[in-house]
């Protein structure tokens, strides 16, 4: 147990590593975990749908729909992008996550398996995901969606695709966004804050990984000014849709993310905030701690709010 911090003893167990983003053993990591998540999507407890999305060179992008049984259509929709440093593909966590979030509020939910670096730095990720949610709009009618009514979400790296999707979005007039949902968030390479330094050996994710992750995905942009989207919390935040932000106690990216609410706050934008303790990053993988429990009903909670008809 690490005594250094005062982590709950669930999440203590967690090992201290640090990801430098090796190749041979990303691809080891993703090989295990595409296995492992082949036979939880066999399982889930709803309609699966694969699509193939045409890139702007002609490959295509396969993402997946999750749609509860006996949904009533038009249906409000999440679009959803799984974390993993920008480099680990998704894992079973987040498939049974939107599992829930699909079927405790009724909605569908597009599941993004995204490009992955190194290979594919950004803004080949990004690119992915905003397509995505241009998919998702274009094909509305025959999904089944309800474009008034969608929202985008994301945990830790994919916290950041989804607020830069956002972003972009806004920027680009493509639709009004009902809500974004970030867990844990990703949104500041500049690794400077008080958590993003200090927190070199905590579990599963420490500063160090932290740093290694923003040189691999900007790894075409070391020497020239950050891209815009790629960093979220130093975009411009007016006009974003209401959004609840996680975070974690224990995690290196807990104050980019209170950095993030004050922001949005700023700008008279609606924030709910759920502000963990005794926890670290990807904490939630324990899902029987009391904690996680909590924090999947707020989530669930939000959604639901942020996907109520209007009464414009």
């Amino acid at each position: 147990m690490n005594k250094k911090y005062d982590i709950h003893p669930d999440f203590a167990k967690f090992p201290v590593v640090t990801l430098t983003f090796n190749v041979i053993l990303l691809w080891l990591i993703n090989t295990a975990m595409k296995l492992q998540c082949f036979f939880v999507r066999r399982s889930l407890k709803l309609t699966v749908d694969y699509h193939l999305i045409t890139r702007a060179d002609g490959s295509h992008l396969k993402v997946f729909t999750l749609k509860p049984h006996g949904l009533a259509k038009p249906a409000p929709a999440l679009v959803y992008y799984h974390g993993g440093g920008f480099g680990i593909t998704y894992a079973s966590l987040h498939l049974k996550s939107c599992e829930r979030y699909a079927n405790e509020t009724g909605c569908i939910v597009i599941f993004v398996p995204y490009r992955l670096a190194p290979k594919h730095p950004f803004p080949g990720g990004f690119d992915d995901c905003y397509a995505s949610l241009e998919w998702g709009i274009t094909k509305a009618d025959s999904l089944g969606i309800d474009a008034s009514r969608i929202a985008v979400g994301g945990d830790s790296a994919g916290g950041a695709l989804a607020a830069g999707v956002a972003q972009k979005s806004r920027d680009e007039k493509l639709v009004k966004l009902c809500a974004q949902l970030l867990i844990y968030p990703v949104l500041d390479n500049t690794c400077s804050t008080l958590s993003a330094t200090e927190f070199i050996d905590v579990p599963v994710w420490n500063a160090r990984s932290n740093q290694y992750m923003w040189d691999m995905y900007l790894s075409r942009y070391r020497d020239a000014a950050t891209p815009a989207y790629a960093a979220p919390g130093h975009g411009q935040l007016q006009h974003l849709p209401m959004t609840y932000v996680e975070t974690a106690e224990f995690d290196p990216l807990r104050d980019e993310g209170l950095r993030y609410i004050s922001a949005l706050q700023q700008q008279d934008i609606e924030v709910i905030i759920n502000e963990t303790k005794q926890t670290v990053h990807g904490y939630d993988a324990m899902e029987k701690n009391e904690i996680s429990k909590r924090s999947m009903l707020a989530r669930i909670a939000f959604l639901n709010q942020a996907f109520a008809p209007s009464d414009d």
